[in-house]
């Protein structure tokens, strides 16, 4: 399975996100852009999940992945970015740039719509 479009990748992680309590997903791509894996990496509440960068990273590295998406959900269904959402989003986006895994998007999943900040162009390649 190849993710080359927001939606296609809010379609991919909306079947494996729950949908009352926050996760945090990763999904490992080759440069083809074809999916290696995917994985929860952080379970939260109903309203803040903590995220590492390293870990995101380290789970890049070990699935020898030429990119990464990620995603996460809200589970009260708006997915206007919080805060603190952008605040990991430039953390990662920064990191990706310095080890040279790219970040392609995050997108975050509400009820039934979604946000992606690529398709916003706050992540650029």
């Amino acid at each position: 399975m190849k993710l080359v479009s927001s939606f296609e990748t809010y379609d991919y992680f909306r079947r494996r996100v729950a949908k009352d309590i926050e996760e945090f997903w990763i999904c490992g791509l080759r440069s083809d852009r074809s999916v290696i894996q995917s994985a929860c990496l952080f379970r939260g509440s109903v309203d803040q999940c903590m995220v590492h960068p390293r870990d995101v990273f380290r789970f890049a590295c070990l699935k020898n992945a030429s990119a990464i998406l990620v995603a996460h959900n809200h589970p009260v269904g708006d997915p206007t970015p919080s805060i603190e959402d952008n605040d990991v989003t430039r953390c990662l986006m920064t990191i990706a740039q310095v080890i040279q895994i790219p970040l392609l998007d995050h997108i975050i999943l509400g009820k039934n719509s979604y946000y992606s900040y690529s398709d916003k162009r706050i992540i650029r390649l």
